[in-house]
């Protein structure tokens, strides 16, 4: 068969199935863009081709002849088959991945403990979370539809980025360390403990020096006694969990240790700066990725310390 007449075919299918449907020709040709003698000599055609009578012309509209009426049954299947077929195809076209990029702290302790329950809301989109080492704020990467990384307050022409947790730290530790210390009356009484930090602290995050200086106490005058290093920061994390002494926490990462008790602030007050945790969308995937961003931010704001907009 020739894509001429393959399209003659599709063509008489579907006049056939509206004229059918509706009645009429003129009613017909309004519903097809067409005219009303093309409907008519269209349907003549097809019943010289065929050799059957497929409608009775009645003085107002047409009926369906036996044939005619077999044909029209087949005819209104098919399309109806074709618009189901074409609908899935649609459907199968359409991305239901979402990929979310952030740096590993903030997925292990504040987003995951938290996904199950977007996943809940949103069973047919697959999440794909990808973690990186950056720390640095601006537009969502090529790669991802959404990210959440830490850094600096973005320049206003950075686009649709806002902050989701300013950072704040706190020294940290279990309740049976803090237990077995003598009584804490000033952020500098913290140097008598065993002080655990990074061996090589990424660029951006306070250090135990800048704690000290930021709360009024340099740490050069006080001197360490002892410390702890670790090469990243959930190693450090657990060994603040373990008892093994005082770290530095960010948060939001350490809410749910908080909440749990599985850790207590060996200081009340925290230092701050402009840094933080700061969510961009991706221009291309924004539809995409407005479920998410919409549950990110009510999780955020259920925070007592939040500051996302």
């Amino acid at each position: 068969m020739t894509p001429n007449q393959i399209e003659y075919l599709l063509r008489s299918i579907r006049i056939l199935e509206t004229v059918g449907r509706r009645g009429s020709f003129s009613a017909a040709a309004q519903e097809l863009g067409m005219t009303q003698p093309a409907i008519s000599q269209q349907i003549a055609q097809l019943e010289h081709v065929l050799g059957l009578t497929l409608f009775r012309r009645l003085h107002r509209g047409v009926t369906p002849s036996d044939a005619g009426q077999i044909l029209h049954t087949a005819a209104a299947d098919m399309l109806a088959r074709m618009r189901t077929a074409m609908t899935a195809i649609e459907a199968s076209n359409v991305q239901t991945n979402l990929t979310v990029l952030t740096d590993y702290g903030f997925a292990a302790n504040w987003l995951l403990p938290r996904l199950a329950d977007f996943e809940s809301q949103h069973t047919a989109l697959d999440l794909c979370l990808l973690t990186t080492q950056a720390r640095q704020t601006g537009a969502a990467s090529d790669q991802a539809d959404i990210s959440i990384l830490f850094g600096k307050k973005p320049d206003a022409a950075a686009g649709a980025c806002f902050q989701l947790f300013a950072e704040e730290v706190y020294p940290i530790c279990s309740p049976r360390y803090l237990a077995g210390m003598e009584p804490v009356t000033s952020a500098g009484d913290l140097v008598r403990g065993r002080l655990l930090a990074l061996d090589s602290p990424a660029q951006n995050w306070f250090t135990w020096e800048d704690w000290f200086r930021l709360a009024g106490h340099p740490m050069r005058q006080a001197g360490s006694r002892n410390s702890l290093l670790f090469g990243n920061y959930p190693l450090l994390l657990q060994a603040i969990l373990h008892g093994q002494g005082i770290g530095l926490g960010w948060r939001p990462l350490i809410d749910d240790y908080l909440q749990s008790g599985q850790i207590v602030l060996a200081w009340p007050e925290p230092i701050r700066s402009e840094r933080g945790y700061f969510l961009s969308v991706n221009a291309e995937r924004k539809n995409l990725a407005s479920a998410f961003r919409q549950w990110v931010v009510e999780q955020a704001r259920s925070s007592p310390f939040s500051t996302a907009q």
